[in-house]
């Protein structure tokens, strides 16, 4: 995304988790937003282990921060970013996507536990990715998504200079931006200006 991101953001829209970007829809999307255009320069939001820790807290993913994890993570984030476009267009993916996402399937394990809930039980799901660690968990999320999205629902944001990715899971798949705190605000600042002049005073947001 353009632009830094910003706690306070969040606080006001909690489409932000300790600073991290979680609009995506998926957690899948979340892992390639993790990469925002900041200046014109691409960031990484988890290329240092602090960074990498964060996420995966805020992410609320069950795996331990390591330099591997972190490294495989990053390594996959970018195998399922060549995946977009081919989504939104209906075409099928290629088949070593495919397998580097089987892969980690092949791992990935769901546990279940009857666990106590008020008076009476309720059976609880935990995903276990094993040795792949939060890839697995991604690539879980990812093979869901894949077998039940709607292309038109998977868009990138409208604001040109924006890098970010998202599913509208509104009712009428009318979402434009990443998030309104943000890029969906300068636009708005941007079209009245262009309707008022440059030195027209920003309306209220």
């Amino acid at each position: 995304m353009a632009g830094t991101q910003e706690k306070d953001a969040g606080a006001r829209d909690g489409e932000f988790r300790d600073g991290m970007p979680f609009f995506g829809g998926s957690l899948w999307l979340d892992l390639l937003n993790t990469t925002p255009v900041d200046g014109g320069t691409r960031q990484d939001l988890i290329a240092t282990p602090e960074g990498h820790a964060r996420w995966l807290d805020a992410a609320r993913v069950p795996s331990a921060a390591t330099l591997a994890g972190r490294e495989d993570l990053q390594a996959f984030r970018e195998t399922l970013r060549s995946t977009i476009d081919l989504l939104r267009g209906r075409a099928p993916l290629p088949a070593d996507v495919v397998a580097t996402v089987n892969a980690r399937l092949r791992e990935t394990v769901v546990r279940f536990a009857l666990v106590p809930d008020g008076p009476g039980l309720r059976l609880e799901e935990t995903l276990d990715a094993g040795p792949n660690g939060p890839a697995g968990i991604v690539a879980e999320d990812f093979a869901r998504f894949v077998c039940d999205h709607e292309p038109g629902r998977l868009k990138r944001c409208s604001n040109p200079a924006c890098t970010m990715v998202f599913y509208d899971r509104g009712k009428n798949n009318a979402r434009r931006w990443c998030t309104m705190s943000l890029c969906g605000n300068r636009d708005k600042v941007a079209r009245y200006r262009s309707r008022h002049g440059a030195g027209a005073r920003e309306p209220e947001l």
